[in-house]
Formats: structure tokens, C-alpha cells, sequence
């Protein structure tokens, strides 16, 4: 899998082994995310424990995803990315005969604790990748934008005609390709570089504290969409083939922003399209909380593009850039941790418990409201930032 591009390139097998782990892991997302609160209501589980089970993972990718970052930093990145990945792997096997909501819970927390891992530090391997070649991170990412896209579609056929245990099976496949990949990932790690030994992570920094607000809020905000978009829609009489498609709406525009990344990047600076961003989830939250119009429901989708495409590779190149070298690996974990892990999974707890009370509509409402919060959180980041991105390791934007 060869990824085009401009400007020098590391060995195109480093590139393809990249891309191919993305396909392989945002595939399995495709399957996780629009299907498995499918799987789990087909166990005749309510709004609030799938909920609940959703949020868990989260939370439980919050506490180990920091340890992994850190055994990464102090010895070999990708000996514990493929060892976590492979983990995961097994992790998941344990939901095959969970059936109580007791052995859900147990088999969530297996899995997530491993799974939290491999993605945060290929992507610290990958920023390393693309800075050292002038590489673009968008047309490797893509990769995994496009395997989403093949299964978040396609797949929603298959289970209406073979039914919602396909959900596991198809998913397993795709975790156990992604931790092959694992083991053939570049090394970038650079082991000369001195230990973090009793150095803190840099949270002194306020611009640094407030943007990992505004992620956490950000990612608060998706709550409603990733854990009852596709329940939401079911009840108002989608099939699965038009659900699956409606997400590959999302993805498509994700993918075209993504092949732009380069260009956008340096035209536009990572503060104005991370407050652009999250100004356009609360838009996109509004549309769906007062409608299910198909046209506004294609348009929302299309604002994918900037709820999640502009803003992840925004919030991967400002952490990337606002850690020292030493602590790439930390940085990456700590941003997924914060965003996807304590907003995430707080907000598909919220949201959970908003749907089971008061349906889609409030539902949808207050994720406009968290994501409006976090615009606040992104303006208020962005003047420690200032117009360019400085590493804080070098003392720049400190309030």
C-alpha cells in the first residue's frame, strides 16, 4: 500500500506498513463504532448500559493509555505497541460467550486495557515519520479513513442478510491484521536521547491544559453520535444499508479533507481550524437534534470532514509539536487519553442516560452545548499558543 505524496519519503515499505495499520484499525472501527451498540441492544441491553459498557472502554483506555505511552518513552516503542495489539487480540476473544451484562463488562475492560495502546504510538512513530521525510501525515491517515469507510458501508448489508454476529467475527479479523502489522512497524525512536527520569510531563504549560479541554469536549460532543446515531436512526426506520451508508458519507468527506491535509495545514494555522472545527460540531449537533430530513442528515454527515478530519490531524500535529522529543510517545497517549478516553467516554455515558430520559432531541442539543463549551476552551488555548506552534519544551507561549 503505497501512499503518494510530495517532497522526499522514507522507504515506501515504512509508508505502507503505516498505512496498511491504519486500514486495518479504523477498519475495525467501522465495525466497533456504527455496529456494535447494534450488537450489544441484540442482547436485549437498555440505552444506559450500552451506554455504560461504551463509556467504559473509554475510561479504562484513560488509565493505561498514559502507562503505555510511558513504557514507550523509557524503552522500545514498537515492542510495546505490537505487544498491546497482540494483547488486544485475546482481550477481545473474551466477548465471544459474554452474554450478561456482568461478562460484557468484565470482557470490555480486557480488551480496552490492551487496546488502548498501539494507535497512540503509531502515531507518535508516524509524526516522526512525515517531519523527518517533509512526508504528509493526511495521505497515510487516509488510509484508515478509507478501510472505515469499506466497512462502516458495506458491512451494514452483510447484517441484514447474515444478522449482528458478523459484528464480532469481522471484527476480530481486522484486530488481528492490524497487530501483524505491528511487527513490522519503522523504528524512529531516537535512544539517545536522555530519560524523562523525575521530569513531569509538561502541564505547566496553560495552552497546553486548555486544549486538552477543548478535545475532551470535543470528543464529549460525539457521545450522542457514536454511541446512538445508528439506534437513533433504526427507531425512525433506516435500515442498516442506509444507515451504513450515511456513515460513509462521513467518511468520504473525512477522507477529501484528509488528502488536502498538506495544503491546509500550512495555509491555515492549527488554531483557527481547531476553533473552526469544533464551531462546526455544534452546527452539525443542531441539524441533528432538530431533524431527519435526508438532505440536512447528508449535510451533517459532510461536516464530518471538520468534526473529526481537520480537527484529529490538527490535535495530533499541536501535540506532536507541544512535547519535547523525549515524550512524543506520552504526548499521543495523553491526547487520546483526554480526548477520547475522558470525553469520549463521559460523553457516551451522558449520553446514555439523555437518550433513556428525554430522547434524541435534548439529546443532540446539549452535545451542541459541549461542543460550543469547547470552542471557549480552543480560543482561550490558542493565546498561549499564538499564531505558530512552538514546542514547550523550548519555553514558548508560557501565561
Amino acid at each position: 500500500m503505497t501512499v503518494p505524496g510530495h517532497g522526499p519519503h522514507p522507504a515506501r515499505s515504512a509508508y505502507g506498513i503505516l498505512s496498511g495499520y491504519y486500514f486495518f484499525h479504523f477498519a475495525m472501527l467501522g465495525v466497533w463504532i456504527p455496529y456494535w451498540p447494534l450488537y450489544l441492544k441484540s442482547l436485549n441491553l437498555d440505552a444506559a448500559a450500552i451506554g455504560l459498557l461504551m463509556a467504559l472502554g473509554m475510561w479504562v483506555r484513560v488509565a493505561f493509555l498514559p502507562l503505555w505511552g510511558r513504557l514507550a518513552d523509557r524503552g522500545v516503542r514498537n515492542r510495546v505497541a505490537a505487544f498491546t495489539a497482540w494483547a488486544s487480540v485475546i482481550g477481545f476473544l473474551s466477548y465471544y460467550p459474554a452474554r450478561e451484562f456482568i461478562a460484557l463488562v468484565a470482557a470490555t475492560v480486557l480488551f480496552s486495557l490492551f487496546h488502548a495502546g498501539p494507535l497512540a504510538l503509531v502515531e507518535a512513530t508516524t509524526m516522526e515519520t512525515v517531519v523527518r521525510s517533509d512526508g504528509d501525515y493526511g495521505r497515510i491517515r487516509l488510509w484508515g479513513s478509507l478501510g472505515f469507510l469499506l466497512f462502516a458501508s458495506g458491512l451494514g448489508m452483510a447484517l441484514d442478510r447474515w444478522g449482528l454476529i458478523l459484528v464480532f467475527w469481522s471484527a476480530l479479523t481486522l484486530l488481528a491484521g492490524s497487530a501483524l502489522l505491528t511487527l513490522r512497524l519503522p523504528s524512529t525512536q531516537d535512544h539517545s536521547l536522555p530519560g524523562r527520569g523525575g521530569e513531569r510531563f509538561p502541564w505547566h504549560h496553560p495552552g497546553l491544559r486548555w486544549f486538552f479541554l477543548s478535545c475532551a469536549l470535543m470528543q464529549f460532543s460525539h457521545g450522542a453520535y457514536y454511541g446512538f446515531m445508528s439506534i437513533h436512526l433504526e427507531q425512525n426506520g433506516f435500515s442498516r444499508t442506509a444507515i451504513g451508508a450515511l456513515w460513509a458519507v462521513g467518511v468520504v468527506a473525512e477522507v477529501l479533507v484528509m488528502i488536502q491535509s498538506r495544503s491546509w495545514l500550512r495555509r491555515f494555522n492549527l488554531s483557527a481550524v481547531l476553533a473552526v472545527s469544533l464551531a462546526l460540531a455544534a452546527l452539525r449537533w443542531g441539524i441533528y437534534s432538530a431533524t431527519l430530513w435526508l438532505p440536512l442528515l447528508i449535510f451533517g454527515q459532510m461536516l464530518h470532514a471538520f468534526t473529526f478530519g481537520t480537527f484529529h490531524i490538527a490535535g495530533v500535529r499541536r501535540t506532536f509539536e507541544a512535547v519535547p522529543e523525549r515524550d512524543r510517545a506520552s504526548g499521543q497517549a495523553w491526547y487520546a487519553a483526554l480526548s477520547f478516553g475522558v470525553g469520549g467516554g463521559i460523553g457516551l455515558l451522558a449520553a446514555g442516560r439523555i437518550q433513556d430520559a428525554w430522547g434524541a432531541q435534548l439529546l443532540f442539543q446539549c452535545m451542541a452545548l459541549a461542543a460550543l463549551a469547547g470552542l471557549v476552551a480552543s480560543l482561550i488555548s490558542s493565546r498561549h499558543f499564538g499564531v505558530t506552534t512552538e514546542p514547550v519544551a523550548a519555553g514558548a507561549g508560557h501565561g
